[in-house]
């Protein structure tokens, strides 16, 4: 089956990182997010998909390749100018307009079940459903409003609080029957969020929400991105914590919390504490002290850590200091 990769954009609030590599290809569990997202969709039988391209997107275009290194056929879209989400699927209305089709953010962690949201898709007799997860602060998401069988009423666009008509937020992973494509103007910006999705539902098409419990999160911020490391290292499903080729010197202090990647030299002396995760090629040296911190080298070759990182996010020479997320 086909998907579709949303990658275009800029990724402006985790700059200053996104100021050297688009916001796919930041690391998350030292591979880059939207390789999780590849394997997302291969787990589910989605291997023939497409990518939009803008910023950067060239580095997108080396790192992925033909998508063959993720068991995926991987396309792209190169868009001169950004046609918003829903305006850059319908540009390759061609190649999705065959049959049922997903489309996923390109910047998502998630084990969200593909499966059965294709299956509730199709049971309900939708043109178009969406992923929904319960959050507990609606005024940061877009909230869905629906009936008891899922049908969507209505949408809420980061309501203030108190204003709230559900807890349920788009989550950004959909699936469309090919006639939704008629429905997007050609060439023009348009978005599933603001329009597409308010249109279809004004018109009394069949638009569904389904509920999910899968783990979700939208690494739109440096805050989010850390407090998405901290909690996905809680897991006991990250089984392997020490990369392939990797040096821990005895006299190293390194927490059974962190994850450490490949080609990385931790020396003696050098303390590696609490939910941190580094990256390949990483050197941290006698003294230095690395505490719920995120260090990875995207654009360089490796990265080395001499002082104090502290509940931060440090890479490719650029470093901030994050302190405790607000959740």
């Amino acid at each position: 089956m086909k998907a579709f990769l949303l990658a275009a954009g800029k990724g402006t609030r985790l700059r200053p990182f996104t100021d050297e590599i688009p916001k796919p290809l930041v690391p998350v569990l030292n591979q880059p997010v939207m390789g999780g997202v590849m394997n997302l969709c291969r787990r589910h039988g989605f291997t023939d998909l497409v990518a939009n391209l803008h910023y950067k997107g060239e580095k997108i275009e080396r790192a992925f390749g033909d998508g063959s290194a993720w068991n995926v056929n991987l396309q792209y879209s190169w868009e001169d100018n950004l046609l918003g989400t829903a305006g850059g699927v319908r540009k390759q209305a061609d190649f999705l307009g065959s049959g049922t089709f997903a489309v996923i953010s390109g910047d998502l962690v998630t084990d969200l079940d593909l499966s059965s949201l294709l299956a509730f898709h199709r049971a309900s007799g939708a043109v178009a459903t969406m992923a929904t997860k319960e959050v507990g602060d609606p005024s940061r998401f877009g909230i869905v409003v629906t009936n008891d069988s899922g049908r969507i009423l209505s949408f809420q666009e980061k309501p203030t609080s108190g204003t709230e008509q559900s807890r349920m937020a788009n989550t950004g992973v959909y699936i469309f029957e090919p006639e939704v494509l008629d429905y997007i103007p050609e060439g023009e910006m348009f978005d599933f969020g603001n329009q597409l999705f308010p249109m279809l539902v004004q018109k009394g098409a069949p638009v569904y929400a389904m509920k999910t419990e899968a783990y979700w999160s939208d690494v739109g911020t440096l805050a989010q991105y850390l407090y998405t490391h901290w909690d996905l290292l809680t897991h006991a499903n990250v089984k392997e914590r020490i990369g392939k080729n990797t040096i821990i010197e005895p006299g190293a202090i390194v927490s059974r919390n962190a994850l450490i990647g490949e080609n990385c030299h931790i020396h003696a002396g050098a303390v590696v504490m609490g939910y941190s995760c580094i990256g390949h090629g990483t050197e941290v040296r006698r003294g230095a002290q690395v505490l719920d911190s995120i260090v990875w080298a995207a654009e360089q070759l490796s990265q080395t850590v001499v002082d104090e990182v502290f509940r931060s996010v440090m890479g490719d020479g650029k470093r901030v200091a994050i302190g405790t997320p607000s959740l």
